[in-house]
């Protein structure tokens, strides 16, 4: 989670007084710009310089920028904050390169202006060369575009050899942040304290594909936001943040920040695109929604914490949630905004639930003394929880971030903030067991979560968005670092073991960076990484022309986590194909409608009916899919009918008289098996049902509503609280089982015959207590068997026969009488 106290953009935050700063370059730069015909010719600015027109190759077709080739003067170029430009005789090609010295900070490289002159969608290809001769071996420059106000600033890092002019290329899709740009300037990261000359050749930045043709579309409900066939993000129709799991009576429970609640709370366009960044403020919910298999999710709703109908009212907002089952009792820690941490107490994994100690858990229950004496540095994020209960029944809580705390001379950060800590809990999980510990996470930002693979302890957080990264000594940016430790407390470090999860944006592209968040944990014999990527609002932006525009909404997803032989996490990567479905689905009992591995257009709502297939839910939590509109689907995935489903039934409450639900094998557009009639009292739930054929095997099943004619085109046509198969009663084999006994010396002989009365032929196995045989029988043949008893006496009993003939079966059980032959 990210305080909203300290915006984040998805590269690096800008501080108001480089702002402030900037901002009054504005009127600067403007004034050096003309109108000259259909483009725009560059005064003089301050700062550029002119000399004698030199011969120079011709200048570079479609170039945005100010001529970057220095043939005689530096027209369009300006520097801003300190330092002074000139041309130089040491050029990549031709006769100049534009010399940057006398560096006063990190933004006092090369500005120009790029105002107006970015197209959202199109392709832009950005270029350029750069020499630096002092400083560190190797130095990371940015070639960055900016807004006006500094806020959101995409910026593009190469790492360039001291010496050696370097080249630097870097093809992008344009976002709305990107349109916005009033500059393009060149510069060291900030933070970095590099403030070496460096000169700079050969600048370049040229369309290269325009915006592509976006389809029409009616509504954001209408955008596959999960195709079909992909497992990430988990859900499609919701956002969710900051996953933490829980395994509850065997199945998997996810719960994560409702993202949902700001994305209604805030403004958006008239498609329903935000166009407020998230910021986290109204959100006071946490979702939650289960699996047994890992691919078909249940929503169960949301948990109220915060404000007035919450469990803790009187907290403010609940994000990143913690939960974990201890006797039966679920523990779900939460954080107030950054101010805290506080923890609800669940009968279930969906309540009811009760606040064991009316207060933040962190700070509120810890010693004054360790408070007064400086535990809780100035800038510490006292959020973020992470609950772990060791083998031994030992529970710990983990909680914290921020890059920089502390006041001068002690401030600490960003590669050391040493801004989370870790605390013992009591049996009963809310009590502190002493003061909270340090933690020494390089380059630490935010979201613990500590995991036990083995004998070894991992602890893994989120890295912050200004740390220089070292291998091995400190991760890269906005990354999922990790440390390994032989004791959940002792987490110096010396623990560091390396990055297991690159930022978002870099297997998701535009506009799925920013904060990184992530849990691990191990189910049902695999370990797994879950995570949150901005995929469902990506897909909307996409549809609607403007890619990268997803202002922060959050989806999670889950993938594989592997180990290598020395125990340390293989680089995890996140993909949009998810995980493997670990069982089938049974679709033969009452499962819950809102069981979705993929849906488009509708969504899902609170009901007070209990859930069926939930009982243990004490009636909480169940939902019932709603906005339904003609062509919506719910798919299911790996649904196994084995033989075969004879019937399928759904509990509705139509909304318009005639519409229908197709039961579709494979695809949406897939076998029709069965065509439910939504049939009964509009507004009223019922049940209703229709026979299926040609549903055998394992299929995807989609589930596809249709409007009657006549109904309005966005007309709400039915909610489902839930669905069920029966299967087709098996066909059997035709055996007839007869039994006798004989006198044979004295001794009596069981006799049994087996007819087979089918069309096909067969064999049977007789089990009797004196022994067993396999005959085999063809079509109407009849076979008798002798068991000797070796007995003058045969008490009653019976002898059991199974047979086969292809997929035909018989299993039964035949008496025979006593008898005597004494």
């Amino acid at each position: 989670m990210t305080s909203p106290h300290t915006r984040v953009p998805r590269h690096r935050g800008r501080p108001a007084s480089r702002t402030a700063a900037l901002l009054g370059v504005a009127a600067l730069i403007a004034s050096s710009v003309t109108a000259a015909g259909a483009s725009a010719a560059y005064a003089d600015p301050v700062g550029s310089i002119r000399t004698a027109a030199v011969a120079e190759p011709p200048a570079v077709p479609g170039n945005l920028l100010p001529d970057g080739r220095f043939v005689s003067d530096s027209a369009g170029w300006t520097s801003t904050r300190g330092g002074t430009l000139s041309l130089s005789d040491d050029a990549a090609s031709g006769a100049h390169s534009l010399q940057v010295a006398a560096r006063q900070n990190t933004q006092s490289g090369p500005f120009a202006n790029v105002s107006g002159k970015i197209e959202v969608g199109a392709t832009y290809r950005m270029t350029g060369k750069l020499k630096y001769s002092t400083g560190a071996a190797t130095q990371q420059f940015n070639f960055t575009l900016c807004p006006t106000n500094f806020n959101g600033c995409a910026d593009y890092g190469h790492t360039f050899t001291q010496g050696e002019w370097g080249t630097f290329s870097q093809e992008f899709t344009a976002e709305a942040k990107h349109a916005a740009a009033g500059w393009f300037f060149i510069e060291t990261p900030w933070g970095s304290n590099a403030l070496q000359d460096f000169a700079v050749d050969e600048l370049s930045l040229v369309k290269i594909a325009d915006a592509p043709e976006q389809p029409a579309f009616t509504s954001l409900e209408k955008v596959q936001t999960k195709p079909v066939g992909d497992h990430n993000p988990l859900v499609g129709h919701k956002f969710g943040a900051d996953p933490h799991h829980l395994i509850y009576n065997g199945r998997l429970y996810i719960y994560s920040t409702d993202d949902t609640q700001q994305y209604e709370t805030n403004s958006k366009d008239a498609n329903g695109l935000p166009t407020q960044s998230n910021g986290y403020g109204a959100i006071t919910r946490l979702n939650v929604m289960s699996t047994s298999d890992m691919v078909n999710w249940v929503d169960h709703g949301t948990v109220p914490v915060s404000r007035e109908g919450g469990a803790a009212p009187w907290s403010r907002n609940s994000w990143a949630p913690a939960a974990i089952e201890k006797d039966g009792k679920v523990y779900l820690y939460f954080c107030d905004n950054g101010s805290g941490t506080a923890v609800v107490v669940g009968g279930s994994p969906l309540g009811p639930w009760t606040d064991p100690l009316g207060k933040k858990i962190i700070p509120d229950t810890v010693s004054p003394e360790y408070i007064a004496g400086g535990g809780f540095p100035a800038g510490m994020w006292l959020f973020d929880p992470e609950v772990f209960i060791d083998d031994d029944g030992q529970g710990y809580l983990y909680f914290g971030g921020n890059s920089q705390i502390g006041t001068a001379p002690n401030v600490q950060g960003p590669q050391n903030p040493k801004s989370t800590r870790v605390v013992k809990l009591k049996d009963d999980m809310v009590t502190l067991d002493g003061d909270p510990v340090e933690i020494d996470g390089p380059g630490m930002f935010e979201a613990s979560s500590m995991f036990k693979h083995g004998d070894k302890y991992y602890y893994s957080y989120s890295s912050n968005f200004q740390v220089n990264e070292v291998p091995g000594q400190y991760p890269s940016r906005g990354g999922i670092a990790y440390m390994m430790t032989d004791d959940p407390m002792d987490l110096s470090a010396s623990a560091y073991a390396g990055v297991a999860f690159q930022n978002q944006a870099t297997f998701f592209g535009a506009g799925n960076g920013g904060n990184n968040h992530s849990d691990m944990f191990t189910y049902k014999g695999e370990t797994y990484f879950t995570y949150h990527a901005q995929t469902r609002g990506a897909a909307w932006a996409a549809a609607l022309g403007t890619p990268g525009a997803t202002q922060g909404y959050r989806s999670v997803h889950i993938d594989k986590l592997e180990f290598n032989a020395d125990g340390t996490i293989k680089p995890i990567v996140g993909t949009r194909a998810g995980v493997a479905q670990v069982e089938s689905f049974d679709p033969y009992r009452t499962f819950e409608a809102e069981t979705l591995a993929w849906q488009l257009g509708v969504s899902t709502a609170k009901t007070d009916a209990p859930s069926v297939e939930f009982p243990e839910h004490n009636g909480s939590g169940n939902m019932v899919l709603s906005s339904v509109d003609d062509g919506d689907f719910a798919g299911v995935s790996g649904v196994d009918f084995g033989a075969g489903a004879a019937t399928v039934s759904a509990r509705v409450k139509p909304l318009v008289e005639g519409g229908s639900i197709q039961v579709r094998l494979d695809d949406v557009d897939g076998q029709v098996v069965a065509e439910i009639p939504v049939d009964g009292t509009v507004g009223a739930w019922t049940t209703v049902q229709a026979d299926v054929t040609g549903a055998t095997g394992e299929h995807d099943v989609f589930f596809v509503f249709a409007a009657p004619d006549g109904a309005a085109a966005d007309a709400d046509l039915v909610e489902v609280d839930n669905w069920a198969f029966a299967a087709a009663p098996a066909e059997t084999l035709d055996l007839v089982v007869s039994t006798g006994s004989r006198c044979v010396a004295g001794k009596v002989q069981l006799v049994v015959s087996v007819r087979n009365a089918d069309a096909v032929a067969a064999e049977a196995t007789i089990e009797t207590p004196f022994g067993e045989k396999k005959v085999a029988l063809a079509a109407g043949a009849t076979s008798s068997s002798s068991f000797a008893t070796r007995s003058s006496a045969l008490a009653a009993g019976e002898v059991q026969v199974t047979g086969a003939a292809g997929d035909l079966a018989y299993s039964g059980a035949t008496a025979y009488l006593a008898r005597s032959c004494g």
